[in-house]
């Protein structure tokens, strides 16, 4: 399980479906740091975390609700985090967002 870091705040919360069967929670978080990899191998543009509004997409568990056991993205705006999720392939077409 993944939890959301209390600095982080939800800005669009969703449903999708796993499988066209299981319902899915889902969640956009907007953070004002874009946070790097911590891999000092990494250029240090990718490395380094950098203060700037950034939008994660949060995932939540096919078995537990309310449970988010996968995360991603660093998009610049929220209409990109969306439209990030809405073009996935198996599940995008299923996402209902919750106003």
């Amino acid at each position: 399980m993944i939890c959301l870091p209390t600095s982080e705040n939800i800005v669009k919360v969703g449903t999708f479906l796993y499988d066209e069967t299981v319902l899915c929670d889902l969640c956009i978080v907007f953070s004002p740091v874009r946070f790097g990899t911590g891999d000092y191998e990494d250029p240090p543009e990718v490395c380094d975390d950098v203060e700037i509004d950034t939008y994660y997409v949060w995932f939540g568990s096919t078995v537990a609700r309310g449970h988010y056991n996968a995360g991603g993205g660093g998009w610049t705006s929220l209409a990109e985090a969306v439209a990030s999720v809405e073009c996935r392939p198996g599940f995008g077409k299923s996402v209902v967002w919750f106003e």
